[in-house]
């Protein structure tokens, strides 16, 4: 019997302007980052075929570096390149500041560390599952100190603007203390980097969803649900908008919404922006633009029912 494979393949990341592509793979606790360029290909026209083809068909998502990256030097970057018919890996030279993670925040928007728990990436702990046979390179479900469980949600370098604004609702959701009745994420601290200063991380209130935004869950979802979960997402951003709290929830979207084990719905993500067909550019980010995305999902889910 063949043992079981030494090695994770996490996702692929490439970009609409180009088909450069970004490999990420796992060995044990070391992470490999595998850059892929088309002007390697060129060389061999059947092998530039069959990437090419590779390419069209990969449904790419951003793989960020881990956590595991800050604290130890267990990360390689390679490359391909075409040696007649076969791929020879070559490794690449990465300037440090490249692999940087997180946001610097502005001077005047500093952590109020009074008030929101800051920790640090040695605080955050992963749980394998006994079958695991290496370290996530981005790690969803986490524990801080490895007792209390949240979501990590990892923070790219460059969004420092979503950055301030999802602390800044987050901190005005946990100073208005909504009852339970209001189903949205909470923020229970941050992830800086000691060294750098770097926000590299959010920590929010784990909701036991098995991945099922309200997207997926509407498919399958009956009528009696889908009425259900309208009826909470309107009473969860009625309290949102309440004229003592004035808070914005900003992407209002299917995707945007979280529907949990128990057959709850969740509002989650609140860095602000827009989607297209969702919420209009014009109205991004205001009590207004929610509501024309709460209208447009109510007539989502109406024409699911039909």
């Amino acid at each position: 019997m063949a043992g079981r494979p030494t090695y994770e393949i996490g996702a692929t990341w490439n970009s609409e302007h180009n088909t450069d592509v970004k490999l990420n793979v796992s060995v044990g606790d070391k992470h490999f980052r595998i850059d892929l360029f088309t002007a390697n290909f060129e060389a061999n026209p059947k092998l530039l075929k069959e990437y090419l083809l590779h390419v069209e068909r990969s449904d790419p998502t951003y793989i960020p570096p881990s956590l595991e990256e800050l604290d130890n030097d267990e990360f390689f970057v390679y490359t391909l390149q075409v040696a007649g018919d076969e791929l020879v890996p070559v490794p690449r030279d990465v300037n440090p500041d490249s692999r940087l993670v997180g946001v610097l925040l502005p001077a005047s928007k500093t952590l109020d560390k009074s008030t929101l728990l800051v920790y640090r990436p040695n605080d955050i702990h992963v749980r394998l599952n006994d079958d695991a046979v290496a370290l996530p390179t981005n790690p969803r479900k986490v524990y801080i100190k490895g007792k209390h469980v949240c979501f990590f949600k990892q923070i790219l370098a460059g969004d420092v603007g979503m950055t301030v604004t999802e602390l800044a609702t987050y901190t005005k959701i946990n100073a208005a203390k909504l009852g339970e009745d209001v189903r949205v994420s909470r923020l229970l601290g941050v992830v800086e980097d000691e060294h750098t200063s770097r926000i590299v991380g959010l920590l929010l209130s784990y909701i036991d969803c098995e991945n099922m935004t309200l997207s997926c869950a509407a498919q399958a979802g009956e009528r009696t649900s889908h009425d259900k979960w309208l009826k909470q997402i309107t009473h969860s951003l009625k309290e949102l908008h309440h004229e003592a709290r004035q808070i914005v929830w900003g992407d209002a979207k299917p995707d945007n919404v979280l529907i949990g084990v128990h057959d709850d719905a969740y509002l989650v993500d609140f860095g602000g922006g827009y989607t297209n067909g969702w919420v209009d550019k014009e109205l991004m980010n205001t009590q207004e633009g929610d509501l024309q995305g709460l209208q447009r999902i109510a007539a989502y889910l109406a024409g699911l029912s039909v």
